[in-house]
Protein backbone atom coordinates (compact mmCIF):
# COMPACT_ATOMS: atom_id res chain seq x y z
CA UNK A 1 0.00 0.00 0.00
CA UNK A 2 1.61 3.45 -0.74
CA UNK A 3 2.03 5.63 1.82
CA UNK A 4 0.57 9.60 1.41
CA UNK A 5 3.09 12.19 0.79
CA UNK A 6 2.84 13.23 4.44
CA UNK A 7 3.85 10.43 5.40
CA UNK A 8 7.02 9.84 3.27
CA UNK A 9 8.06 13.19 3.97
CA UNK A 10 7.79 12.74 7.96
CA UNK A 11 9.10 9.13 7.68
CA UNK A 12 12.29 10.51 5.86
CA UNK A 13 13.49 12.72 7.97
CA UNK A 14 14.19 16.13 5.77
CA UNK A 15 16.95 18.40 5.87
CA UNK A 16 16.24 21.33 7.27
CA UNK A 17 15.87 24.28 5.16
CA UNK A 18 17.68 26.71 6.74
CA UNK A 19 20.21 26.70 9.34
CA UNK A 20 18.53 24.13 12.31
CA UNK A 21 19.09 26.45 15.09
CA UNK A 22 17.33 28.90 12.66
CA UNK A 23 14.46 26.86 11.71
CA UNK A 24 13.95 25.47 15.34
CA UNK A 25 15.14 27.87 17.21
CA UNK A 26 12.70 30.43 19.22
CA UNK A 27 10.19 31.84 16.81
CA UNK A 28 7.55 34.97 16.58
CA UNK A 29 4.58 33.46 14.43
CA UNK A 30 3.23 36.66 12.83
CA UNK A 31 -0.67 36.18 12.41
CA UNK A 32 -0.85 39.27 9.15
CA UNK A 33 -4.67 38.13 8.99
CA UNK A 34 -7.24 41.30 8.84
CA UNK A 35 -8.20 40.64 12.48
CA UNK A 36 -4.54 40.79 13.76
CA UNK A 37 -3.76 42.77 16.67
CA UNK A 38 -0.54 44.01 14.76
CA UNK A 39 -2.74 46.39 12.43
CA UNK A 40 -3.96 48.48 15.61
CA UNK A 41 0.09 49.20 16.30
CA UNK A 42 1.06 50.03 12.66
CA UNK A 43 0.99 53.75 11.79
CA UNK A 44 2.65 55.88 8.77
CA UNK A 45 6.28 55.88 10.90
CA UNK A 46 5.72 52.43 11.85
CA UNK A 47 4.67 49.72 9.44
CA UNK A 48 3.75 46.52 9.92
CA UNK A 49 7.44 44.95 9.15
CA UNK A 50 9.06 47.34 11.88
CA UNK A 51 6.41 46.18 14.46
CA UNK A 52 7.34 42.33 13.79
CA UNK A 53 10.66 43.62 14.20
CA UNK A 54 9.93 45.13 17.49
CA UNK A 55 7.84 41.63 18.45
CA UNK A 56 11.12 39.72 17.55
CA UNK A 57 13.43 41.77 20.15
CA UNK A 58 11.05 41.50 22.87
CA UNK A 59 11.02 37.95 23.06
CA UNK A 60 14.28 37.44 21.69
CA UNK A 61 13.25 35.22 18.82
CA UNK A 62 15.53 33.95 16.11
CA UNK A 63 12.71 33.18 13.18
CA UNK A 64 9.48 34.81 11.91
CA UNK A 65 7.87 32.91 10.82
CA UNK A 66 4.48 33.69 8.38
CA UNK A 67 1.82 31.09 8.34
CA UNK A 68 0.44 29.07 5.75
CA UNK A 69 -3.15 29.41 4.36
CA UNK A 70 -3.50 32.57 6.23
CA UNK A 71 -5.63 35.38 4.76
CA UNK A 72 -3.86 38.71 4.10
CA UNK A 73 -4.11 41.89 2.99
CA UNK A 74 -1.09 43.12 2.40
CA UNK A 75 -0.48 42.17 -0.80
CA UNK A 76 -2.63 44.46 -2.95
CA UNK A 77 -0.87 47.55 -2.87
CA UNK A 78 2.21 46.10 -4.93
CA UNK A 79 2.79 46.24 -8.42
CA UNK A 80 2.52 42.66 -8.52
CA UNK A 81 -1.00 42.53 -7.33
CA UNK A 82 -2.54 45.77 -8.66
CA UNK A 83 -4.22 43.03 -11.95
CA UNK A 84 -5.40 40.52 -9.02
CA UNK A 85 -6.86 41.84 -5.93
CA UNK A 86 -9.38 39.00 -5.18
CA UNK A 87 -5.64 36.72 -4.26
CA UNK A 88 -5.20 37.05 -0.19
CA UNK A 89 -5.16 33.50 0.56
CA UNK A 90 -1.02 32.45 1.54
CA UNK A 91 -0.25 29.03 0.80
CA UNK A 92 3.13 28.77 1.28
CA UNK A 93 5.49 29.46 4.79
CA UNK A 94 6.99 32.48 5.26
CA UNK A 95 10.79 31.95 7.46
CA UNK A 96 12.11 35.53 8.39
CA UNK A 97 15.75 35.78 8.53
CA UNK A 98 18.39 38.13 7.84
CA UNK A 99 19.93 38.23 3.95
CA UNK A 100 22.99 36.33 3.10
CA UNK A 101 21.90 33.09 5.20
CA UNK A 102 21.92 29.91 3.72
CA UNK A 103 19.01 28.11 2.10
CA UNK A 104 19.29 24.21 2.47
CA UNK A 105 17.32 21.17 -0.53
CA UNK A 106 15.23 19.13 2.48
CA UNK A 107 15.75 16.12 0.15
CA UNK A 108 17.46 15.14 -3.13
CA UNK A 109 16.65 16.74 -6.39
CA UNK A 110 16.54 18.84 -9.43
CA UNK A 111 16.45 22.15 -11.14
CA UNK A 112 13.39 22.33 -12.10
CA UNK A 113 13.06 26.25 -13.09
CA UNK A 114 14.54 29.59 -11.55
CA UNK A 115 13.96 32.85 -12.66
CA UNK A 116 14.21 36.26 -11.41
CA UNK A 117 10.20 38.10 -10.70
CA UNK A 118 11.65 41.13 -10.48
CA UNK A 119 8.60 43.27 -9.99
CA UNK A 120 7.95 44.60 -6.52
CA UNK A 121 5.81 42.53 -4.69
CA UNK A 122 6.77 39.59 -6.38
CA UNK A 123 9.45 36.74 -5.44
CA UNK A 124 12.40 38.49 -6.87
CA UNK A 125 15.14 35.53 -7.69
CA UNK A 126 13.07 32.01 -7.21
CA UNK A 127 14.21 28.61 -7.68
CA UNK A 128 11.95 25.46 -8.36
CA UNK A 129 13.50 21.50 -7.26
CA UNK A 130 11.91 18.50 -8.25
CA UNK A 131 12.05 15.75 -5.93
CA UNK A 132 10.57 12.07 -6.16
CA UNK A 133 10.50 10.17 -2.71
CA UNK A 134 8.43 6.66 -2.74
CA UNK A 135 6.71 6.84 -5.82
CA UNK A 136 5.96 10.66 -5.20
CA UNK A 137 6.65 13.25 -7.05
CA UNK A 138 6.88 16.80 -6.17
CA UNK A 139 8.54 20.36 -6.05
CA UNK A 140 9.73 22.58 -3.88
CA UNK A 141 9.57 26.60 -4.13
CA UNK A 142 12.22 29.20 -2.68
CA UNK A 143 11.25 32.76 -2.79
CA UNK A 144 12.65 36.03 -2.03
CA UNK A 145 16.59 35.05 -2.39
CA UNK A 146 19.95 36.41 -3.20
CA UNK A 147 20.25 37.44 -7.03
CA UNK A 148 23.70 36.09 -7.06
CA UNK A 149 22.18 32.03 -5.92
CA UNK A 150 20.43 31.91 -9.90
CA UNK A 151 23.96 32.25 -11.36
CA UNK A 152 25.75 28.55 -12.74
CA UNK A 153 22.13 26.76 -12.77
CA UNK A 154 21.30 24.86 -15.04
CA UNK A 155 17.67 22.86 -15.80
CA UNK A 156 17.98 19.49 -14.52
CA UNK A 157 20.88 19.98 -12.34
CA UNK A 158 21.42 17.31 -9.56
CA UNK A 159 21.36 19.04 -6.13
CA UNK A 160 21.76 16.64 -3.11
CA UNK A 161 19.79 16.91 0.57
CA UNK A 162 21.41 18.91 2.40
CA UNK A 163 23.09 21.06 -0.40
CA UNK A 164 23.41 24.68 0.15
CA UNK A 165 22.25 25.88 -2.95
CA UNK A 166 21.14 29.29 -2.70
CA UNK A 167 21.18 32.79 -0.42
CA UNK A 168 18.26 34.54 1.42
CA UNK A 169 18.25 37.89 -0.46
CA UNK A 170 18.07 41.48 0.30
CA UNK A 171 15.02 43.53 0.39
CA UNK A 172 16.37 45.98 -3.18
CA UNK A 173 16.62 42.16 -5.26
CA UNK A 174 13.44 40.27 -3.20
CA UNK A 175 10.89 41.85 -4.81
CA UNK A 176 10.73 44.82 -1.84
CA UNK A 177 9.85 42.87 0.94
CA UNK A 178 11.66 42.23 4.63
CA UNK A 179 13.89 39.92 4.01
CA UNK A 180 12.46 35.87 3.84
CA UNK A 181 12.46 32.78 2.35
CA UNK A 182 9.00 32.07 1.04
CA UNK A 183 8.94 28.01 1.47
CA UNK A 184 6.14 26.20 -0.55
CA UNK A 185 5.17 22.56 -1.54
CA UNK A 186 3.87 21.84 -4.86
CA UNK A 187 2.75 18.42 -6.11
CA UNK A 188 1.74 19.53 -10.04
CA UNK A 189 3.20 22.35 -11.52
CA UNK A 190 0.90 21.84 -14.36
CA UNK A 191 1.64 24.89 -17.40
CA UNK A 192 4.36 26.66 -14.59
CA UNK A 193 8.15 26.36 -14.98
CA UNK A 194 10.13 28.75 -12.83
CA UNK A 195 7.05 30.21 -11.02
CA UNK A 196 3.77 29.26 -9.23
CA UNK A 197 1.28 31.17 -7.40
CA UNK A 198 1.89 31.78 -3.48
CA UNK A 199 -1.00 33.62 -2.89
CA UNK A 200 -4.97 32.87 -4.27
CA UNK A 201 -8.02 33.80 -4.49
CA UNK A 202 -10.10 31.87 -1.79
CA UNK A 203 -12.29 30.86 -4.07
CA UNK A 204 -9.92 28.07 -5.18
CA UNK A 205 -8.81 27.24 -2.10
CA UNK A 206 -9.40 23.59 -1.55
CA UNK A 207 -7.54 23.36 -5.16
CA UNK A 208 -4.39 25.18 -4.08
CA UNK A 209 -4.25 23.65 0.21
CA UNK A 210 -4.73 20.32 -1.83
CA UNK A 211 -2.11 21.00 -4.28
CA UNK A 212 0.02 22.86 -2.39
CA UNK A 213 0.22 21.24 1.31
CA UNK A 214 1.22 22.51 4.49
CA UNK A 215 5.08 23.12 4.48
CA UNK A 216 5.80 22.05 7.65
CA UNK A 217 5.19 18.55 6.79
CA UNK A 218 9.10 19.66 5.92
CA UNK A 219 10.16 22.11 8.37
CA UNK A 220 8.51 19.96 11.03
CA UNK A 221 8.28 22.54 13.72
CA UNK A 222 5.76 21.49 16.62
CA UNK A 223 4.55 24.89 17.05
CA UNK A 224 2.76 24.76 14.04
CA UNK A 225 1.53 21.32 13.63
Amino acid sequence: MNTSLESALQQHRCHPVILAELQFGPALIVDLSPSSEIWGKVNAGHDFSAEIKRQVAEIGAVLEIGRYAEQRMIYQDTDSFSDHQSRTLHIGIDLGIPAGNPVFSPLDGEIFGFADHHQQGDYGPTIILRHQLEGHTFHTLYGHLAKSSLTSLDIGQQIKQGEAFATIGHTDENGGWATHLHFQIIKNMDRYQNDYPGVVDPKEANFYLDNCPDPNWILGRNDLA
